[in-house]
């Protein structure tokens, strides 16, 4: 084994446990660890730099927040519409930790499948918060993030093994 081969794993198994445990913290306490973010965003944007290129990083990071500005925008416009006065959105309605999380993951993905892949998870959420935590206000946004993230990994890891000659 190489050590690009020891250091992809290593950040694969790094993602995979920073994600059980932020999930795990999202969903019993809704208070998510900022060192388990750190943990994820380092695990998460190595793999991607060592699984695919350095270059598309700069990309993903551009549109990453052009993605982010215009959704706070949209949300931020909905919240107007809807109380006919502007609201503080982030600390009240989403937690930093889901906004950290979006632009970790948003950061390893591209442009085109970072905008599919967050049309998924906001659907899954809240079908998820519909079906199963009707009484509870509180959305678990950063575990279904980063558990649909795992999700994505396995897949795309197995298309890089699948694919490889």
């Amino acid at each position: 084994m190489t050590i690009i081969a020891f250091m992809i794993w290593l950040c694969l198994i790094l993602v995979f446990v920073s994600s059980f445990v932020i999930a795990y913290q999202d969903f019993k306490t809704r208070l998510i660890n900022i060192w388990w973010i750190v943990c994820f965003g380092i695990a998460s944007i190595s793999h991607y730099a060592l699984t695919h290129s350095f270059g598309g990083l700069f990309e993903n990071i551009i549109f990453c927040f052009v993605y982010l500005l215009f959704s706070y925008l949209i949300l931020h416009l909905f919240y107007f519409v809807k109380t006919k006065k502007f609201q503080k959105i982030l600390d009240s309605k989403i937690g930093w930790g889901d906004v950290f999380l979006v632009v970790l993951i948003g950061t390893c993905l591209s442009p085109l499948t970072m905008i599919y892949f967050f049309t998924f998870v906001f659907v899954v959420t809240l079908i998820f918060q519909l079906v199963f935590q009707k009484q509870s206000k509180n959305i678990a946004l950063g575990a279904m993030l980063v558990i649909c993230y795992s999700i994505y990994i396995i897949i795309d890891v197995f298309r890089i093994i699948f694919e490889a000659p």
